[in-house]
């Protein structure tokens, strides 16, 4: 969005905080007015003589408070003055003051550039939207309503995460009248190829509201803060007849499915009153429905299989921590990491029963596994127990899903031992690699397909590799493949396109140049040399 010429003050009783500030927004804005004012008092005044439209002003300050100035400011009937509060200060009770009196956002010193650009762009944005608003007539409401224009979807998104501004609430049920029940619907796509998810989406959103017309009126929209699902709301023309509509959907959204060759789930939220405007909370819902495939991805309509009832993490019993404990104790002991991935999934398991909350799951997890890495007491020094400690948080952290954590907490393992037997003891494991790759010179191979092929992280199996082959993966595969190569051309008859796709060139071209770099020859040239 370009910029707009708006009125800015700047109220701080520090005289270089206040100049700092207001030199950044002159950089960041040039076509700004700028004001200053050094108390509360003060920029009232500024505020009711100049066209003042964004505030930036302190919380503490002598004779009049930025508190006092924002609901002294209100009082005088300025509802359009955008408010950013400025402050050291982070107690909920002034944010509790600041909601209260109407401000609009918060910062805390020192101030980014960064932050300071992104709020700017916000408040423009919704002085815009209002602008627009008010100028707007009925005809340009019924145009919005049947083509769904961006601020729409805009105000929407906002209810939804619950940020939506009085007036801005107050457009939303002028302009669509809902009344009555209404219940929030999150959907998403599992796709093969991420990059073509915009194909279906608008298709998506058309096919939500044609098959639910029968039964209700629906908006379907992206949300600016997340883009892993839609979000539909949703209001019911007879609540009786909901259960017809979603098993009506879901057998639509099966036929998208087909038609598409892509995956959608859904899951729908609790249900609410319109007069209330209760759609963040039926949000909620959806989203901690969502959550659950974390245990289910392969399940489509969530809350068809999930209990409304949060469970909490199974505790283990000092029994079983006990047992876990010895099989980490011996895994370490012996240096074979053997059947790991099965002993993990033995010890998360239990932990899943009932569905509880995947980031408490995780959280519990990470506890136990870090405790059990203290009570080992290996001598590490502090920076590479920190060091494994991260690790584990990020492998635990990025898991999608319950088989992800069980590989990730099963890999964070065998590096941890690999670490304690570093030296000759990784040897078998590089020679059963080395006999891989000689029986599979023929596949499109990569570090990260070898490294997954025998449970290891990509980076760690790159360092274990060179250690041993003293060359990366790469440079030792082009090696393997040159010498694969001139031992066909001198002891068979095969043609040179023959033995390109036996060492694992399928682009000839690229054979020749890669061997002609390596043995000085083309491929002809070496059998003719010295056949």
């Amino acid at each position: 969005m370009n910029s707009i010429s708006l009125g800015v003050l700047v109220v701080d009783d520090e005289t270089r905080q206040r100049r700092g500030l207001a030199a950044m927004v002159r950089d960041l804005r040039p076509e700004y007015e700028v004001w200053e004012a050094k108390n509360g008092k003060d920029a009232l005044t500024i505020s009711l003589s100049k066209p003042i439209q964004i505030v930036f002003t302190d919380i503490q300050m002598p004779i009049m408070n930025g508190l006092e100035y924002l609901q002294q400011l209100r009082t005088f009937g300025q509802h359009e003055t955008k408010v950013i509060l400025v402050t050291v200060y982070q107690e909920f009770s002034y944010a509790q003051q600041a909601v209260r009196y109407g401000a609009n956002d918060y910062l805390v010193k020192p101030v980014q550039s960064q932050q300071l650009i992104e709020v700017i762009q916000h408040m423009e944005k919704i002085i815009v939207e209002e602008q627009e608003a008010l100028s707007g007539n009925q005809t340009a409401l019924n145009q919005i309503e049947q083509s769904m224009p961006a601020f729409v979807e805009h105000l929407f998104s906002r209810c939804v995460t619950d940020k939506l501004q009085p007036n801005e609430k107050s457009l939303l049920k002028s302009h669509f009248g809902w009344q009555g029940v209404g219940e929030v619907l999150a959907l998403g796509a599992s796709i093969a190829h991420p990059e073509d998810i915009h194909m279906w989406d608008s298709q998506l959103r058309n096919t939500v509201v044609e098959i639910l017309r029968p039964w209700a009126s629906s908006v379907v929209f992206p949300l600016e803060s997340r883009e892993d699902h839609v979000v539909a709301v949703v209001n019911w023309k007879d609540r009786a007849e909901g259960k017809e509509a979603k098993s009506a959907l879901q057998a639509g959204l099966k036929k998208l499915e087909q038609q598409q060759a892509i995956s959608i789930w859904f899951a729908w939220g609790q249900p609410f009153n319109f007069n209330e405007m209760q759609i963040s909370q039926s949000h909620e819902k959806a989203v901690a429905l969502i959550s659950m495939r974390f245990y289910t991805p392969h399940i489509r309509c969530l809350n068809l299989v999930v209990s409304d009832d949060e469970q909490p993490v199974q505790e283990m019993s000092a029994y079983e921590q006990m047992a876990f404990f010895k099989f980490i104790e011996s895994a370490i002991s012996s240096g074979e990491p053997d059947q790991l991935l099965d002993r993990v999934q033995n010890f998360i398991g239990p932990m899943t029963q009932g569905y509880p909350a995947p980031e408490a799951l995780k959280a519990k997890l990470v506890h136990l596994l870090l405790v059990s890495l203290q009570r080992l007491n290996i001598g590490w020094s502090e920076e590479v127990y920190s060091r494994f400690s991260e690790r584990l948080n990020k492998a635990v952290e990025e898991a999608t899903c319950v088989q992800n954590l069980e590989d990730g907490v099963a890999t964070w393992l065998k590096e941890l031992i690999l670490e304690l037997h570093s030296g000759s003891k990784g040897d078998p494991i590089m020679k059963k690699c080395k006999e891989f790759l000689d029986a599979h010179l023929h596949e499109d191979l990569s570090l990260e397909i070898v490294a997954r092929r025998f449970h290891y992280n990509a980076s760690y199996f790159s360092i274990l590799f060179k250690n041993y082959f003293g060359l990366s993966f790469t440079e030792y595969m082009v090696k393997l493949r040159m010498q694969k190569a001139q031992y066909l051309l001198l002891h068979t008859d095969a043609k040179v396109a023959e033995i390109s796709r036996q060492v694992g060139y399928k682009d000839i071209k690229y054979f020749f140049k890669v061997f002609k770099k390596n043995v000085m020859h083309t491929p002809e040239e070496f059998r003719r040399k010295f056949n």
